[in-house]
């Protein structure tokens, strides 16, 4: 199986470990060449008069990948092996700087805060804000609790309404209303300028 076959089997679990939406394929054609850049301060104290001309080979790309990875530089005969503290990888040719190289794998993430994902994340905000107020009330993990909800804010209703199933789980709710009754606990949960009140009742 190809490395893109692999990529594209496990593509979920991929996102699920990494906490990103999804993971897609790019395009072959990304071109990104990679060097080794010798490190002069630590090759001094080992190979003295010769550093130059180690570093010199280096840029030229006369350099050959061991196993343990080490490098071996060479120069009109003369053969040298550098360890991984003597030198260091660098790569060429990635186009923004949210691309990343790491071996053979190029990634390049999509730092887009879409309306779906700031809602998703308003949404697990939510969800810790509720936690601790089960917390702050003394409620056990068996407890299943009512949740009323009230705010004027548009955005917070939909987020309220579209990740109801999803609050109801990770807060340990028997139901999640819009509603003002007294309970056990009220406060107030803040997002940017809007505001909404939640109060949970056993």
């Amino acid at each position: 199986m190809s490395k893109q076959e692999l990529l594209e089997k496990y593509h979920q679990i991929i996102a699920e470990e990494v906490n990103v939406k999804e993971v897609v394929v790019l395009a072959d054609d990304i071109q990104v060449t990679k060097s080794y850049a010798p490190l002069g301060k630590e090759l001094s104290s080992a190979f003295w008069k010769d550093t130059g001309r180690i570093i010199a080979a280096a840029k030229r790309g006369d350099v050959k990948e061991l196993d343990n990875d080490s490098i071996q530089v060479s120069d009109s005969g003369d053969e040298w092996i550098l360890e991984d503290h003597q030198y260091e990888i660098r790569y060429s040719g990635l186009q923004w700087d949210n691309q990343v190289v790491e071996e053979w794998v190029i990634v390049d993430l999509d730092l887009t805060i879409t309306p779906e994902l700031q809602a998703e994340w308003t949404a697990r905000e939510i969800s810790r804000f509720l936690n601790q107020l089960r917390k702050d009330a003394d409620y056990q993990v068996s407890d299943r609790v009512a949740c009323y909800w009230s705010t004027s804010s548009k955005d917070l209703q939909n987020v309220i309404t579209t990740f109801s199933d999803f609050l109801t789980g990770e807060a340990l709710l028997s139901t999640i209303e819009e509603s003002k009754q007294s309970g056990d606990i009220t406060q107030e949960f803040s997002y940017e300028d809007d505001t909404i009140t939640f109060t949970l009742k056993k």
